[in-house]
């Protein structure tokens, strides 16, 4: 019983609809208002083309009064032309959230003043007057319906100036409004059809008019099926009682009337035909609304999935922006009172690691759950992963980020947690805030270790180092396309010798806004943003160019050893692209070393290792780059077939006072000589250091002892002066 109580509740528009829903169908109907306004427009003036021609014309050339028969010709027009161009603009013009221009509030404006104005020019000439063909009965029903068109053109008139003055001045959405003038036409339209159709059948005519008015309203404005029935059934019953009997003085079924030769009267088979026109119509009506609804639901699982976080149910990045972007921009008075934050969770990978990635995600959840209680009346969003962003004031700022730190810091006994939060204070309502974003990211990105440090506000010192950032990132390509990226070469020698046995090269960025810059300053950057293989390709190609030309002009040569980057594998094919470059400059294999920094390889293993061992396949020389300088795994040793172990300048530090580190040293060096790899340690700035190094078996040095990493013209300098030697040894 119930489910048929709620079948039938469905059916006929009883159910609670959402806001959505109830937007989605109204924004349907004013699109159909539109339609149907636009089609009044154009009919009426038709008519009165028509009515000029026919009428007033002739009748004003044999000698009538124009005014009168302008008034008795076309007052009635013009009164629907008003009410189409009213609706037709009124609905063109509508905007739910935004504020009208002001070309548009002066043209609805004018329009809704003209609508009332017409109606205060009421004349009674043009109403219906009793006569030999006309009756009392007809006259009256006639004058009744004008005087309603009139009423509701005034009612039009008034709610669609009253709208658009609230919706300019106060930016406002008065929905009631818009459903009075949506109710108003569908009024208009029912009276016209009766108007028209009434006077129609006293004429012989048929009542298309009524049945077009009542499709109109019926087929294009799609209320609640049970709102429809109470409309369509009203029409069709009230405009039946008419022609059968007004006043209690005429029957079509009691006897036949006979007006201009014509009798009319209304057979069992009309009235058939009546009630299933009916019928259809309605049915129609409800398939239209249950169509609409089911498209307003899908609709709104698409525009949740467009606007909704996945996993945890807040905005996603872009929705979140696009609504921070209108929000700044009507931000007024203290501007820095607005504030745009970046969080992210200290140890989250560490708990991802340990607990599992379905827990990371319920973690996530729950992140974002306190983000919203803490910051109910802001705007925020999730970027992805941990990062989250909030769009909120000052006011109580610092207390609301100390209590989400604690509960963070509360979720898992045994793992550190904590937020990790920077900010960027707004300056005006023109920011980006995808910009404003970047700027909070870049704060927190230098308390990112910080555990003791919740908050950081970018400054100017942060700005000047931001906006280095921003121009790296956007000026990559031209500084490999106009030479700005240029390789130094900082030569490795054999211990015993002190010979040059190798060059490694390394990219130094000499820019005309900034002068020189260093890796330390470009480098993570670019790896950041993903960038790296563009710098990287570049000196590769550089590195093969330059030892094709001191080849061809008969300088000595060494093999070059080049950098790469575990996101190289990632975004290019990097064993291609080298392999292309040494065919193209015509290098031997031999002659380029290829070295992966230790850290490199701890992700991705599976990839890295295939495209390490294409190299080896291809004949390139493999070198383990810092080793030792962070989380040292000997399995790196075992399952990579290296054939240089670098060793990280950081064994160097302090090395004289250092039992342990010669230890160290001396191990691992020991090592390497047991499974057949050579070994290279990188910072040897003292005699007494290289001395140690190649005392304890150390094959290769590196570091400012020998030489800085120089241009190519510098390198060739000392070459030629002696004080470098290139060794024919490899």
């Amino acid at each position: 019983m119930k489910k048929a109580l709620r079948f039938l509740a469905e059916i006929f528009g009883f159910e609670k609809l959402s806001k959505y829903e109830r937007d989605y169908l109204h924004d349907a109907n004013i699109r159909s208002c539109s339609y149907m306004g636009f089609i009044v427009v154009l009919i009426e003036i038709w008519m009165l083309v028509r009515q000029t021609y026919s009428k007033i014309i002739p009748k004003y050339q044999a000698g009538g009064d124009l005014r009168t028969l302008f008034i008795q010709y076309t007052s009635k027009y013009w009164l629907f032309l008003l009410i189409g161009l009213g609706l037709m603009l009124f609905c063109l013009f509508y905007q739910r959230e935004a504020r009208l221009s002001k070309g548009r509030f002066f043209a609805l404006l004018l329009t809704g003043t003209a609508c009332m104005l017409y109606t205060s020019v009421l004349n009674l000439e043009s109403f219906t007057k009793t006569s030999e063909t006309i009756t009392p009965a007809m006259a009256a029903i006639m004058n009744t319906m004008l005087v309603s068109v009139y009423v509701f053109l005034f009612v039009i008139g008034a709610v669609i100036d009253a709208y658009v003055l609230i919706k300019y001045l106060k930016n406002r959405n008065i929905v009631l409004l818009e459903h009075l003038v949506i109710v108003a036409f569908t009024l208009v339209c029912l009276a016209f059809g009766i108007f028209v159709s009434y006077s129609d059948f006293w004429g012989g005519k048929e009542i298309i008019c009524f049945l077009t008015m009542v499709i109109y309203v019926g087929g294009l404005l799609i209320y609640r099926p049970y709102i429809t029935l109470l409309i369509l059934g009203t029409s069709f019953w009230g405009f039946y009682h008419i022609l059968l009997t007004y006043q209690g003085g005429l029957s079509f079924r009691k006897q036949e009337i006979v007006i201009s030769g014509v009798t009319r009267l209304i057979t069992s088979g009309d009235t058939v035909n009546y009630i299933t026109f009916f019928i259809s119509l309605a049915t129609i009506c409800f398939a239209i609304y249950h169509g609409r609804l089911k498209e307003a639901r899908k609709s709104k699982e698409l525009e949740k999935n467009a606007k909704q976080d996945q996993l945890t149910g807040l905005y996603n990045y872009s929705y979140f922006s696009e609504r921070a972007a209108a929000a700044i921009r009507n931000l007024t008075g203290n501007y820095g009172e607005n504030v745009l934050l970046f969080m992210d969770v200290h140890n989250f990978k560490a708990f991802n690691d340990q607990r599992g990635f379905e827990a990371g995600d319920r973690f996530l959840v729950a992140f974002g759950g306190y983000i919203a209680d803490s910051f109910g009346d802001s705007l925020y969003g999730r970027q992805g992963d941990d990062h989250f962003v909030v769009l909120t004031k000052t006011e109580g700022l610092r207390k609301k980020l100390e209590e989400l730190n604690s509960l963070v810091h509360d979720y898992d006994e045994e793992i550190l947690m904590g937020i990790n939060c920077g900010a960027y204070h707004m300056s005006g309502n023109n920011e980006d805030p995808r910009m404003a974003v970047d700027r909070a990211r870049y704060a927190a990105h230098l308390i990112s270790n910080r555990f003791q440090t919740v908050y950081i506000e970018y400054d100017k010192t942060m700005s000047e180092a931001y906006h280095k950032r921003l121009y790296i990132i956007n000026n990559i390509d031209n500084a490999v396309k106009n030479g700005w990226i240029v390789p130094f070469y900082q030569p490795t020698v054999w211990s015993d010798t002190k010979e040059v046995c190798s060059c490694e090269a390394l990219a130094r960025w000499m820019d005309p806004v900034y002068g020189q810059l260093f890796p330390n300053e470009f480098i993570p950057v670019l790896e950041e943003y993903r960038l790296i293989h563009k710098l990287d390709r570049a000196i590769f190609e550089f590195a093969c160019r330059d030892l094709r030309e001191a080849m061809d002009a008969g300088k000595p040569v060494v093999p070059i050893s080049l950098n790469f980057s575990r996101l190289d594998f990632e975004l290019m094919d990097a064993v291609m692209e080298l392999d292309e470059l040494a065919a193209k400059y015509r290098i031997d294999r031999e002659m380029i070393h290829v070295e992966v920094t230790e850290s490199a390889l701890t992700d991705n293993a599976s990839k890295l290792n295939h495209e390490i061992n294409r190299l080896k396949e291809l004949g390139y020389s493999l070198w383990l780059d810092d080793f030792g300088s962070g989380y040292s795994s000997l399995n790196v040793l075992k399952d990579y077939q290296f054939d240089v172990i670098k060793i990280d300048m950081r064994f160097l530090s302090n090395l004289e006072n250092s039992e342990k580190a010669k230890t160290l040293l001396d191990c691992i060096i020991q090592l390497a000589n047991r499974i057949d790899m050579l070994t290279l340690t990188e910072g040897v700035e003292t005699g007494e250091q290289a001395d140690y190094l190649r005392r304890i078996g150390c094959d290769r040095l590196q570091g400012y002892l020998f030489s800085k990493p120089v241009p190519k013209e510098v390198l060739y300098e000392r070459v030629d002066s002696g004080e470098l030697v290139m060794s024919d040894r490899r």
